[in-house]
């Protein structure tokens, strides 16, 4: 299907140069402009399609990102589903098209070079090869050969020749050749086939100028022509008189010279052209890093809190019940309990042995609410074992931006996707009011492949106004403007929901450093988008 949305294209900047063509210079006689115009406006539409401009947008993250996968999230989850029929019917359709306006052009040329093996040739001083055929047949010329009947070699006219050496003499065979190439690609386009006509045109114009410019009677010409239209060559690829352009011919031969100044209509073309390029221009997000990344050694183990206590003696978590005994108790019951990095029981903490502990610290921020979801809704209490802590000083816990081996979602980048696709859910309040836009979240894939510490280091999602199309989004009614605090609350939302996901990602496989399992920085860039 890559291939018929590119035809298409092509077919719409061949009909959009082919009208302004017939507005402005159909109707000159500045007949090698004209040919120069379609063969370059011709190969220019099979050509501009693929010229993508690329514009370059730098945002700027706190993070190096080790991998970009960018995953378009809808209103509802991605369904992978088979291609549909009619893909595969009109791709079959269109290739049968294609083979059979090929093989016509092939079965024609076979024709023309049978015909030309049975004639009488001789060979000619100026490197033509006059073909002499048995039977009625008009006069046409292919390559550097000139057909004629035994008659006219009999009784040879010098117009006729001079028509035929002149289009040989400007190679009109390839022109031919090229723009029936291109048509056999392009046989669904109307425009294709009147532009390949319009070019045939110009041949003969261009050749009756060669005969005039020789000093031959124009109205004597144009009986000749007249004669010899009557005998049809019967073969599509040749240049030769034919019914359909004869009279537009000898109008043709009495139009005056054109003013010198006409050729600057033809500056048409550059319009296009630009508008062309613009059309198809793309923008690429490149992400930018504000600094290096450090070991996870060198970081603070939690980025945001408001209570920490650091203790390296026993009593700290003698300390830690004194302060829980100031406070509810049920309060501190309803907290997140997290170990070493593991989310455990409010209970677990009466089995710590208070030897092993190096740092309880006692956090409730939105930081922490949106890296552990509802859980750490009430706070959390972080703990980290002097075990873990020593870990983190030999380097263990050491976390590396491009290892040898990157870490990979188990099934690759398409799996990934799918998964990202099936599983986020496109927050309520972000519909409601028109929220959308990229959300990057980094994550560490951890030694063994697990995740941790997700968190959103870019949100650029906001207000955008969408139109739903008929059937979409029936359970939410979206508003045609927001306020600030709505907007914020929406995004807020969208943020919440990219770390949900991420930090819920099965494990991976680990990236390797020296063949060693190794804790790696990973960003994924997701798309909100209202489809």
């Amino acid at each position: 299907m890559d291939f018929l949305y590119y035809d298409i294209r092509v077919a719409a900047l061949i009909a959009v140069f082919y009208m302004f063509y017939r507005l402005l210079l159909s109707r000159d006689s500045l007949h090698q402009l004209n040919r120069a115009v379609l063969l370059g406006t011709a190969v220019a539409s099979f050509v501009l399609p693929l010229c993508v401009i690329t514009i370059h947008h730098t945002e700027v993250l706190p993070t190096a990102p080790a991998v970009n996968t960018s995953v378009a999230i809808g209103g509802s989850a991605a369904e992978v589903s088979a291609t549909p029929w009619w893909h595969t019917a009109l791709v079959a359709v269109y290739w049968a098209g294609v083979m059979l306006t090929i093989f016509h052009i092939i079965f024609s040329i076979s024709k023309v070079c049978i015909l030309i093996r049975r004639c009488e040739r001789h060979r000619q001083a100026d490197g033509t090869v006059i073909a002499v055929a048995d039977g009625e047949v008009s006069p046409f010329s292919w390559m550097h050969y000139i057909v004629v009947p035994r008659s006219d070699y009999a009784h040879p006219d010098s117009a006729i020749l001079t028509h035929e050496r002149e289009h040989i003499r400007r190679h009109h065979s390839w022109d031919v050749l090229l723009v029936d190439i291109l048509t056999s690609f392009q046989w669904f386009n109307p425009a294709m086939w009147m532009l390949r006509a319009d070019l045939r045109a110009i041949h003969e114009y261009e050749a009756d100028a060669a005969v005039l410019s020789s000093g031959v009677d124009a109205r004597q010409y144009q009986y000749l022509l007249v004669r010899k239209a009557i005998a049809a060559a019967g073969y599509s690829v040749v240049n030769g008189i034919n019914h359909s352009t004869l009279k537009q011919r000898i109008t043709m031969m009495n139009i005056h010279k054109q003013n010198r100044y006409s050729w600057l209509k033809a500056m048409y073309v550059l319009p296009v052209i630009a508008v062309s390029l613009a059309v198809s221009a793309r923008t690429v997000t490149d992400y930018k890093v504000a600094n290096t990344a450090i070991p996870a050694a060198s970081r603070p183990a939690v980025t945001t809190q408001k209570a920490t206590m650091t203790h390296t003696d026993t009593t700290s978590l003698d300390r830690l019940e004194q302060k829980l005994a100031q406070k509810s108790a049920s309060k501190f019951k309803d907290m997140l309990i997290v170990i070493d990095g593991k989310e455990t029981s409010y209970s677990s903490l009466a089995n710590i042995d208070p030897n092993t502990v190096s740092s309880i610290a006692i956090v409730k921020d939105k930081a922490h609410t949106a890296k552990y979801g509802a859980k750490g809704a009430n706070g959390v209490i972080v703990v980290t074992t002097k075990k873990a802590s020593s870990a983190e000083e030999k380097g263990e816990t050491e976390c590396w931006d491009a290892p040898e081996e990157m870490p990979q979602f188990k099934g690759g980048t398409a799996a990934m996707m799918q998964y990202l696709s099936q599983n986020v859910k496109y927050p309520a309040i972000a519909k409601e009011n028109s929220v959308q836009g990229r959300v990057v979240v980094s994550f560490v894939v951890k030694a063994d492949g697990s995740i941790a510490d997700a968190k959103v280091v870019y949100n650029g999602a906001k207000y955008t106004p969408v139109t739903p199309r008929e059937g979409e989004h029936k359970d939410v009614k979206i508003k045609t403007a927001v306020t600030p605090e709505e907007e914020a609350q929406a995004k807020e939302a969208v943020a919440n929901e990219a770390l949900r996901v991420v930090s819920s990602m099965p494990a991976w496989e680990p990236g390797k450093k020296d063949g060693k399992p190794v804790n790696v920085k990973y960003n994924i860039p997701l798309s909100f988008k209202m489809q």
